[in-house]
């Protein structure tokens, strides 16, 4: 079922670079198809697509895009390899899941954010008895889903504060408007949590955040992305090409007017202006980037996210780089 932003309001009542990789670069003629149907994570990590959408800049390459929102990550992969979206934006963890663990065929053909101060965070109720991140011993940590970025991100919080990871229980498929509730009702002692959720739960229920996850080896850490299957590439190497055109230009948008961001979260995650005002931004990149998001696949080897025997593993193959 669609993650829908009316679980936004309800928290809220009580949450210059072509960027063209691949074959898609070198594509030229006419489109092989114009309606375009992309689903992606409901996450300010979406403000470029968002703002593409939103200023026509999708329309000015001949496309008619079709934004949908996913729960979450994998469930926008599932929905695509079953053929029913062209294009996902979702985490590089479940991504290189399920490209290395389920063999999915699937090419990262833009990057969407990496994390930059106060974006992705642990938080904890007010007046929490836990303060400190050595506190987060024994406790229960919730997460959107297993093993995906949040998962990622605490187990490097917790490895470089000395916390044994077999010490931490996670509390899997918390979704991110029910994280203040569970805070407050005790069913979890601390949560992960993204913007715009970070203020909405601090300004609605007076939630603090206990730790900000851009620190240590995560810092400026790859989050989220955008990702065809190799088939729908091969086939489509001129829509690809006008998608990857206007996205880029909205990223670029994204990435130097604040304006704009808090513009396209009122309108596509009904933001409250003044949440959508006071919510730290990522970092909005074009075009792909190999190096950074290997970061990813290191550290997921790193905290057991993926076995050894992709020790070899280089992203860049699934991203046209390769």
């Amino acid at each position: 079922m669609k993650f829908r932003i009316a679980a936004i309001a309800a928290l809220v009542a009580v949450a210059g670079c072509s960027g063209t990789s691949g074959g898609a670069s070198g594509a030229s003629g006419g489109l092989e198809k114009t309606n375009v149907v992309v689903d992606a994570f409901p996450a300010i990590d979406s403000a470029g697509l968002f703002i593409a959408q939103m200023d026509g800049l999708f329309k000015q390459q001949g496309l008619n895009v079709t934004i949908d929102l996913a729960q979450n990550s994998q469930q926008a992969i599932t929905g695509q390899l079953a053929g029913k979206f062209d294009i996902t934006s979702a985490d590089y963890v479940t991504y290189v899941d399920n490209v290395l663990l389920k063999k999915a065929p699937l090419r990262i053909v833009a990057e969407s954010s990496f994390l930059q101060p106060n974006v992705l965070t642990l938080m904890v109720k007010a007046g929490s008895g836990v303060r400190s991140i050595t506190q987060l011993r024994h406790q229960v940590i919730s997460v959107n889903a297993p093993k995906d970025i949040g998962t990622l991100l605490i187990d490097s919080l917790l490895t470089e504060n000395g916390i044994p990871l077999d010490t931490v229980k996670f509390n899997n498929n918390v979704a991110f408007p029910s994280v203040g509730a569970d805070l407050a009702h005790g069913r979890v002692d601390a949560a992960f949590a993204p913007e715009p959720f970070v203020s909405l739960n601090e300004i609605q229920g007076g939630a603090q955040e206990l730790a900000d996850l851009d620190q240590g080896t995560t810092t400026n850490f790859p989050v989220q992305g955008v990702a065809v299957t190799q088939d729908w590439a091969r086939e489509n190497p001129n829509t690809l090409a006008a998608f990857e055109r206007a996205y880029s230009q909205g990223q670029q948008i994204a990435d130097t007017n604040r304006a704009a961001v808090e513009t396209a979260l009122e309108k596509f995650l009904q933001l409250p202006p003044l949440a959508a005002s006071l919510i730290s931004l990522p970092s909005f990149p074009t075009g792909v980037d190999p190096v950074r998001l290997q970061r990813l696949v290191d550290a997921m080897l790193r905290f057991g996210l993926l076995p050894k025997q992709y020790n070899s593993f280089k992203i860049a193959a699934i991203t046209g780089n390769g």
